[in-house]
């Protein structure tokens, strides 16, 4: 005798490739292929028209994009973007009005040195109610066991984190308390 179980959730997860973390991010976070390189190059020259030293992306053209592009492309898909200031701690997020998170992090120490660059990734809550990293340089998303503790150990680390949003939750997402000292 069987009994019935959950199906597992299922993710759209696309994997680090060159330094298109951000484009990986924007597409896990949107749980499609929402955008290519190609779109958000294009992003790039709408916000500064210069093909080769553009400021909003590696001069390699291997991808490195800035924030700026991260706010436009989700602006496309009607989503806005708020900083949230690492001297809060996770407890301020007004969780029911967040779509999902983007964290970005200081790469490795020699690449970062190398290339001043930096890696984005997703988390997003699921339809099983936990939330999940969908960082592009992990073989599958991971689930996180305690979200808080996950959020303020990388604000810890000096580490960004910026809310995603409905544009009208972009004011009401954050409670301003509980700032470390």
């Amino acid at each position: 005798m069987s009994s019935y179980q959950k199906p597992p959730v299922s993710f759209y997860h696309e994997k680090q490739e060159r330094q298109l973390c951000l484009l990986h991010a924007i597409n896990n976070l949107l749980q499609r292929r929402a955008f290519t390189k190609e779109a958000l190059d294009k992003i790039c020259l709408t916000l500064d028209d210069r093909s080769w030293f553009n400021p909003h992306r590696s001069m390699l053209g291997l991808g490195n994009y800035d924030v700026n592009v991260l706010i436009t492309a989700l602006g496309e898909q009607g989503l806005s973007v708020s900083w949230f200031d690492n001297r809060l701690r996770s407890d301020s997020i007004v969780m029911n009005k967040v779509v999902g998170y983007i964290f970005n992090k200081q790469a490795s120490a020699i690449w970062y040195y190398l290339t001043k660059s930096r890696h984005w990734f997703a988390v997003l809550k699921m339809s099983d109610n936990h939330y999940y990293n969908l960082d592009s340089k992990l073989s599958r998303p991971q689930r996180i066991d305690d979200f808080h503790n996950f959020v303020n150990d990388h604000l810890d680390k000096g580490n960004e984190l910026l809310l995603i949003t409905k544009p009208e939750d972009a004011e009401s997402c954050i409670v301003r308390k509980n700032m470390k000292t």
